[in-house]
């Protein structure tokens, strides 16, 4: 995978993992406003709905929509600098052109799963706080659950060591040279203050739909020039990792048309794959590999 696509996914991530931390503390400070901490009623948790909705919207949906327009722009650069670099014949120039009604539709599909995701976890919240007053939950443990929703196992804390260990696993997260710190840190985050390792939180899957966006969005521009362009052979490109799944370490480096590709993703499963066409989801969630149109008889 190109190493700019690579840069921006980890970046991407980043950004949106920072924000959830605001929109934690947003969240708390709204509902400690409105409650006084103390035990609310139902009439008041569904008065806060609207005011929780309008914080999700300026945090974490505010800082996914400036990431996809500011960003988004590179990737679509990337996927032309690459078909500028091969031997492409005169009659398949439209594939370096740039195709702004193309980017734009597919900014806005990349923001709908943004949106997907804020409006699940907004419900979510919004539960909470109402099963709260239902059940006489006491406010501090509604609190910590609001807080484990969105950030689970990383959530904000009253214990020093474990926001010493957070803050220290996301300075450092993306530092190749610190990866057997932060691994460490994560082991003893997870066996020594929590009970899940992974958890249905904000964190988890926004992080992975702000990686998979950036890839997403290269797979679909990428698709889109091709069938512009009447290519129909493509070749997986990428490197291998250690975990790398079945699929791509078979795949990478073959050129194959695209009914072949659609035949072996349709009649075969492995861990990890998603739901979608092959040259979108690729290998599956957070999959770092990419498929480029070519023409078998360029000498590339």
């Amino acid at each position: 995978m190109s190493k700019i696509l690579e840069k921006l996914s980890d970046q991407h991530e980043e950004r949106i993992i920072n924000v959830l931390y605001r929109l934690e503390e947003d969240i708390i400070k709204e509902v400690t406003r409105a409650t006084k901490g103390q035990l609310v009623s139902q009439r008041l948790a569904i008065q806060l709905q609207p005011k929780l909705r309008t914080i999700i919207e300026s945090t974490f949906l505010n800082e996914a929509d400036l990431i996809i327009n500011e960003e988004y722009n590179k990737i679509a650069k990337v996927v032309l600098d690459t078909f500028g670099k091969m031997p492409i014949p005169n009659k398949f120039k439209n594939l370096t052109e740039v195709d702004l009604a193309t980017i734009n539709a597919l900014k806005t599909q990349s923001f709908s799963g943004f949106e997907d995701i804020a409006e699940r976890f907004l419900k979510i919240i919004n539960d909470e706080v109402y099963q709260s007053t239902i059940a006489g939950r006491p406010f501090e443990d509604m609190v910590k659950n609001i807080r484990q929703h969105i950030n689970g196992v990383y959530q904000r804390s009253n214990t020093r060591e474990i926001n010493e260990l957070v803050d220290f696993i996301n300075e450092n997260k993306f530092d190749i040279s610190k990866k057997v710190e932060v691994e460490e840190a994560v082991r003893k985050l997870h066996t020594q203050y929590a009970s899940d390792r992974a958890g249905n939180n904000l964190r988890r899957y926004s992080g992975q739909i702000a990686h998979d966006s950036v890839m997403q969005f290269h797979g679909q521009f990428t698709v889109a020039k091709a069938k512009n362009s009447g290519l129909n052979h493509f070749r997986y490109t990428g490197t291998l990792v250690r975990d790398s799944r079945p699929f791509c370490q078979n795949m990478l480096n073959k050129t194959l048309t695209e009914k072949k590709i659609r035949d072996i993703w349709n009649n075969q499963g492995w861990a990890g794959k998603s739901t979608g066409d092959p040259f979108i989801v690729r290998g599956g969630y957070r999959c770092r590999h990419t498929w480029i149109p070519t023409n078998p008889d360029w000498d590339i």
